[in-house]
């Protein structure tokens, strides 16, 4: 017995066009995105001072940073604060330094040794 919906289905999903399925691809993201979420001023503080724990003891940590609506992963130590550009510099296990800013951070926490 013939199937009219799997007859609909086959012949609908041949006939997107590429600039119809990159606009369905971008709504998707849109609809991931988030705000960027306000810290309170102890969850500054308590990322000041793992920073700087990273810094003089070598701790590696991972951090949560908001990048244009996402959450972005960074993991490593921390080598050197720039106060002034109110950034910092995190080498990661490869060997690559990440330039972080602190206006986005999210959260900041001690690395899993192992």
């Amino acid at each position: 017995m013939w199937d009219e919906r799997k007859d609909q289905n086959r012949w609908q999903m041949k006939f997107i066009l590429p600039e119809h399925n990159e606009a369905l691809r971008q709504l998707r993201l849109a609809k991931q995105k988030i705000e960027r979420p306000a810290l309170s001023e102890e969850q500054v503080e308590e990322f000041e001072f793992a920073i700087s724990a990273s810094i003089n003891e070598g701790i590696p940590l991972d951090f949560e940073l908001y990048d244009d609506g996402f959450v972005r992963e960074v993991s490593g130590r921390v080598v050197y604060v720039d106060h002034q550009r109110k950034e910092f510099r995190v080498k990661d296990n490869r060997g690559d330094t990440n330039f972080v800013k602190f206006a986005d951070l999210l959260n900041v926490k001690n690395a899993p040794s192992g």
